[in-house]
């Protein structure tokens, strides 16, 4: 029976899992459709690579499908047109991908199938505007998000810095270390991710996992924002931070992360997510969702063989 419904869900993606019986596999091939979709609409509607979707969805496909899952035939078109669009300049004469480095650095460090040719032409957008402290001013709509201002200025100089050399690292680290503890679980799992880059040691990178792992809820998840309830966004980064070092941790309370995630998945694939804006923090918003949903992605594919 288990064989014949794995069967059915690859031909039909919406079929629903009891609780039980659902996987990290199933709940990854229900959500592929829904990204697709929705990712693609933004391209051909909104016709820019910006900070809200393509480069989540592009990381969550393309390791989806290293991990063996079927995708769309157009990701590799979809890659193209994005390292195209990032290097394009817009009606002011700015280059697209400068305006958005959180999102360059995101294709960088999630997509390693990156030609060395797109690889050198994005790496170069990432270097203008850093500031005598080492840090870069966030991008976009992301300094309107219901954090203080400086901690996502700390979480997109993070960011940066994981597709950067040694020397930026350096430059970066002091401000790194100086900056006040976040109130974003992204701020908590990228401290564990940019303590590995960055090479000052397990002990330190143990230590800022043990600190996420204290603000885990109950049921197994994280909020975006450490004091609120577990969502998909804040849990698929905490997840994916940790699973870099699983075999340091108790492998329980990853599994207790997972099942909130299979748990709380929607029935056309995606997970609903509240708004990370000031304005939209009481209320599910669409492109929360969407990064909820890839996140989820790419915490449960990281996690399988």
């Amino acid at each position: 029976m288990r064989i014949l419904l794995l069967g059915l869900q690859a031909l039909y993606p919406l079929i629903l899992f009891s609780a039980d019986d659902k996987t990290e596999r199933d709940a990854i091939q229900l959500a592929i459709p829904y990204i697709e979709e929705k990712g693609a609409e933004w391209i051909r509607e909104k016709k820019c690579v910006s900070c809200h979707q393509v480069n989540s969805m592009l990381w969550s496909l393309s390791l989806s499908k290293g991990k063996g899952f079927k995708v769309s035939e157009k990701i590799e078109r979809w890659i193209n047109w994005a390292v195209g669009d990032l290097m394009r300049k817009n009606d002011k004469g700015q280059i697209i991908g400068q305006l958005n480095k959180e999102g360059v650095a995101q294709l960088l460090y999630g997509l390693p199938q990156l030609s060395d040719h797109d690889r050198t032409r994005l790496t170069t957008l990432l270097s203008p505007d850093q500031q005598p402290d080492g840090t870069w001013h966030a991008g976009g709509q992301l300094p309107a998000q219901h954090r203080p201002l400086r901690e996502t200025t700390i979480v997109s100089t993070m960011w940066i810095s994981l597709s950067t050399d040694e020397k930026v690292l350096a430059k970066v680290l002091p401000a790194i270390r100086k900056s006040e503890p976040g109130k974003s679980t992204e701020w908590y799992a990228l401290r564990v991710l940019f303590a590995q880059k960055s090479g000052i040691g397990i002990d330190q990178t143990l230590k800022h996992a043990r600190t996420l792992l204290d603000l885990q809820n109950k049921d197994g998840g994280w909020g975006w924002l450490t004091s609120e309830t577990s969502d998909a966004l804040g849990t698929g980064l905490a997840l994916y931070a940790l699973e870099s070092i699983r075999a340091q941790l108790d492998p329980e309370r990853l599994a207790l992360a997972r099942k909130f995630l299979i748990s709380s998945q929607q029935k056309d694939g995606s997970w609903s997510v509240k708004g990370t804006k000031k304005k939209k923090r009481h209320k599910i918003e669409e492109t929360s969702s969407y990064w909820g949903t890839a996140w989820a992605v790419i915490a449960l594919a990281s996690g399988l063989p």
